[in-house]
């Protein structure tokens, strides 16, 4: 028997090139992707606090200060129902059966 040499030989090793080069580029294309998706919030977020501050309704202008309210007086406590007196039960003249 021969000697063929250590390893799978150049097909082996140009697989490992391309396979290489095809995950670098899947994971370059990974980062582009978040990049641009976390540029897009944003500006998303930016545009909306825009939006929001051109269209919201106009706040009220502050008029003269209103004079506070004197504090009234606390109203009496409603009267609590009558209760009846609780009775005790006679009990059972037979012991319940099992």
């Amino acid at each position: 028997m021969g000697y063929d040499g250590f390893g799978w030989g150049f097909p082996h090793a140009l697989f490992l090139v391309i396979n290489g080069i095809v995950a670098l580029f899947l994971f370059l294309a990974a980062v582009g992707i978040l990049i641009l998706f976390v540029r897009f919030l944003l500006h998303a977020t930016t545009a909306a606090k825009i939006y929001v501050a051109n269209n919201s309704a106009p706040k009220p202008a502050s008029s003269a200060p209103v004079a506070p309210v004197a504090p009234q007086a606390p109203a009496d406590p409603p009267a609590k129902p009558a209760t009846k007196p609780r009775t005790p039960k006679a009990p059972p003249a037979t012991p319940p059966t099992l």
